[in-house]
């Protein structure tokens, strides 16, 4: 009583009861389960058929909702089994079970430092040390792994969507590298992650050396590539899929064209331009664009002159079902993505590792793609993509390359 006494002076006498009560009930579980296990209850002698026997207890410490227990477990040596208690579960089940949660949980953005806080009360310091967490999300780098060399052959990708962002990689250094994405929506109408690459900058190298990656693990050529402007990533598809049809993402291009309109006329022509791009078809959509110029090329010569150089590129969609024009018109099937990608990376800030950055991205976007919404394909409509195709004018990345070069002109 005591003893009761003074702890009751350290916490409020109903927190102290509940707290022994709890570890009470534990201690008489732990018994009834040893005596059941050994067939026999404390203190009764063992039969000639018995085996097991009783070998004092051990101290451990437990977490629960009234407080830390120190709960006194029996030890059991002498079964033909390791004795193992269902009441209490072994401290490395408890901590193998979490572990196998750390790789979702750090590409939710959780750092080695919020694992320790927010689990370290109930699993002990010594269970989530920074070694025992980087050995768990060593299964990322390895999923990783297994998913970049697998092969793309019965990938049959009718539409392709590539673009890039920049992230800080190496700490010690303010300057980003660029992440290279790709995806695709397959002749099932599936969006699937095709590849993730860290590539420097997006030039013709570093989206060509990508490119053939896809290629070399089987890939055949896309019906339609959406990209933006970028002129590396345009004469690395051209190079590698000339036979494919692009379609710009007008949401760059229309970026673009603004850029060059004064701010007050901003509203005028996103109006104008969304008339183009959001046309019934795509002879009204040059109807559109003639009278834009008609409108706008005298004051607006730049503005205007953007929008005609790459006017055939950003059509394209228009060639295709209707019932896919939503999602053809732009890139943003990625860009959304990217926009999660950066939700999670900007608790991180930068990156100890190029692969800790890349494992984290690709992470990212494997769990984003159980929200995706694939497109309808019907035999059909397949077929209509196929005839599409035909009907593209072959030179259409020569072309767009030399409209790029008067462009930089």
């Amino acid at each position: 009583m005591d003893l009761l006494a003074e702890l009751a002076e350290e916490e409020s006498p109903l927190d102290l009861v509940a707290r022994m009560g709890a570890q009470m009930l534990l201690e008489a579980a732990l018994e009834e389960e040893v005596a059941q296990a050994l067939g026999r209850a404390r203190y009764q002698r063992r039969s000639d058929e018995q085996v097991g026997y009783r070998n004092g207890h051990r101290s451990r410490k437990l977490t629960s909702g009234v407080g830390e227990l120190d709960v006194d477990v029996p030890r059991v040596d002498g079964l033909p089994e390791p004795f193992s208690s269902n009441v209490l579960p072994a401290r490395q089940r408890i901590l193998d079970r979490v572990q196998e949660l750390f790789p979702g949980l750090y590409a939710e953005g959780l750092s080695t430092r919020d694992f320790q806080r927010a689990l370290g009360p109930s699993l002990g310091q010594a269970g989530l040390s920074k070694s025992s967490v980087s050995r768990t999300c060593q299964r990322l780098k390895e999923g990783f792994e297994s998913w970049r060399l697998r092969s793309l052959a019965d990938e049959d990708v009718v539409y392709l969507f590539l673009d890039g962002f920049y992230l800080g990689v190496r700490r010690g250094s303010k300057e980003k590298e660029g992440i290279l994405l790709a995806h695709g929506i397959n002749a099932a109408g599936k969006r699937v992650l095709l590849g993730v690459w860290l590539g420097w900058r997006e030039s013709t190298a570093a989206w060509k050396s990508c490119l053939d990656d896809l290629v070399g693990r089987g890939l055949q050529p896309p019906r339609l590539v959406i990209c933006d402007g970028n002129p590396g990533l345009l004469r690395a598809v051209g190079e590698t899929w000339p036979e494919s049809g692009l379609q710009r993402c007008i949401a760059h291009r229309m970026r673009n064209i603004l850029s060059r309109v004064p701010k007050k006329r901003h509203d005028e022509v996103k109006r104008a331009l969304r008339a183009i791009f959001y046309a019934a078809d795509e002879s009204q959509a040059r109807q559109m664009a003639e009278r834009f110029r008609e409108q706008f090329e005298a004051a607006l010569g730049a503005a205007t002159a953007c929008l005609l150089a790459e006017l055939d590129a950003c059509l394209t969609f228009y060639r295709f079902p209707a019932e896919h024009w939503r999602r053809l018109r732009t890139s943003n099937i990625i860009e959304r993505s990217i926009k999660e990608v950066r939700r999670r990376t900007n608790v991180v800030g930068r990156f100890p590792t190029e692969q800790s950055a890349v494992n984290l991205v690709w992470a990212t976007l494997i769990d984003d793609a159980l929200k995706w919404r694939g497109l309808p394909m019907t035999e059909p409509l397949l077929e209509r993509i196929e005839a599409a195709v035909i009907e593209l004018p072959k030179s259409m990345w020569a072309v767009n390359n030399m409209g790029q070069e008067r462009l930089a002109a």
